[in-house]
């Protein structure tokens, strides 16, 4: 019997944990058999998802060995240039993904975020918080704002901040900006993430910004790296070539 959607993203998940894993404590996969019986899945499936791994250069396979993974590999899910839900990323990670909308609110823009938007404080905007979990645990925190046009756009604000800005503005996010940092959770914030305070946390900064330069919305998220480790590649353009040859006069 061939399995369906859910079925495979079931395994592949199943596998993934296995993968995270070994990568984290440094050690190699269990062998096939072994996945299979405690994943509750077939050997072929175990060896088929292997197969796409190893394409991808997260794992090495090598006749009459243990099963080796590339710990980097593991974490190369997003590229810079890459605009992508972190929903979609949590699953590409394998993990069960969840989302929260904790907060949709009507609020006047604070200085600092209309400071980054260029444009006055005060007016109006939503402000929205989500909270994404992977496998149960809190992942991520996210606090964002998005001014809002007069009349306001009867749009769902719960939804994805790409599809949101687009029906807000009528225009696309073509990059963000975003600024990494280190902070330790606040109480408020701990009380949302369901860790103590104090917690030490990856925060990023981000301004989404369209192709007309205008900026659309602000967003402030908190990452733990220790319940989702990931890392983010982007392409390095080669160094140019310049002649050495000596001119003659």
């Amino acid at each position: 019997m061939t399995p369906n959607g859910a079925d495979s993203s079931r395994v592949l998940a199943g596998v993934l944990r296995f993968v995270r894993d070994a990568a984290a404590s440094g050690s190699t996969l269990p062998g096939e058999v072994e996945m299979a019986e405690r994943l509750g899945i077939t050997r072929k499936q175990v060896r088929d998802v292997l197969a796409s791994l190893e394409q991808q250069g997260v794992v090495l396979r090598r006749q009459g060995a243990a099963t080796e993974v590339d710990p980097v590999a593991v974490r190369m899910s997003v590229r810079f240039e890459d605009q992508l839900e972190y929903s979609v990323l949590l699953r590409q990670l394998g993990y069960e993904s969840t989302v929260e909308v904790l907060e949709i609110s009507d609020v006047l823009l604070p200085k600092e975020s209309a400071g980054l938007l260029m444009t006055e404080p005060g007016r109006p905007a939503a402000r929205v918080v989500k909270r994404w979990r992977a496998d149960g645990a809190v992942a991520m925190l996210s606090f964002g704002t998005v001014p809002l046009p007069f009349p306001r756009p009867e749009v769902d604000l719960g939804d994805s901040v790409y599809l949101t800005t687009k029906q807000v503005w009528g225009e696309a996010v073509a990059w963000e900006v975003a600024t990494p940092s280190a902070e330790v959770l606040s109480e408020s914030d701990a009380v949302l993430f369901e860790h103590p305070v104090g917690t030490p946390v990856l925060t990023l900064d981000i301004v989404g910004i369209g192709l007309s330069g205008k900026r659309l919305f602000h967003a402030r998220e908190i990452h733990d790296p220790r319940t989702v480790s990931y890392s983010i590649m982007r392409t390095i353009r080669p160094p140019q070539v310049f002649s050495t040859a000596r001119y003659q006069f």
